[in-house]
């Protein structure tokens, strides 16, 4: 068994801080866990949030060109390749023609709008149980301050 010098152990304890205190370490953590919440009851019907946040914005905005999607959506173009990729395949989403000859446009199906009806109850279970895992107190608080948060950062970029 090795032994660790004083200079070893105060780096490792001090990067043990750093990453306990980390924005970025913290906000994953939670976004994971709660990812975890809805990812587990939306598994009931074959979809993750993911996929369901994506059928549930083509349906409310579509249909919609996939950077205008990507945009909304908050996500990089190709993330959201790979995230229509599968929606594509089962045939809940159609990636065809836009406006004009040069775009694409991404379209729910009626298999799509199916699959939105069949996710809500689940969507519901899971916001449900994360509001009262987190508290409503907290909830609000919290979107209040992530709103605050996104208005900050996004203001500076």
């Amino acid at each position: 068994m090795q032994t660790l010098s004083a200079p070893q152990t105060h780096a490792i304890a001090a990067a043990g801080l750093q990453r306990s205190a980390c924005t970025d370490t913290k906000a994953h953590q939670l976004a994971r866990l709660i990812r975890q919440h809805y990812d587990a009851e939306l598994s009931k019907v074959g979809l993750r949030i993911t996929q369901y946040r994506l059928l549930m914005e083509v349906l409310a905005h579509g249909p919609v060109r996939p950077c205008d999607l990507a945009e909304t959506m908050s996500l990089s173009p190709s993330t959201l390749t790979r995230t229509l990729k599968p929606l594509i395949s089962t045939g809940w989403v159609d990636l065809g023609p836009g406006t004009d000859g040069r775009t694409r446009s991404v379209r729910i199906t009626a298999a799509g709008r199916g699959k939105c009806a069949e996710g809500m109850p689940h969507w519901s279970v899971a916001q449900a149980n994360v509001h009262q895992l987190i508290g409503s107190r907290n909830v609000s608080a919290l979107h209040a301050l992530i709103g605050e948060c996104l208005m900050r950062i996004s203001a500076v970029e």
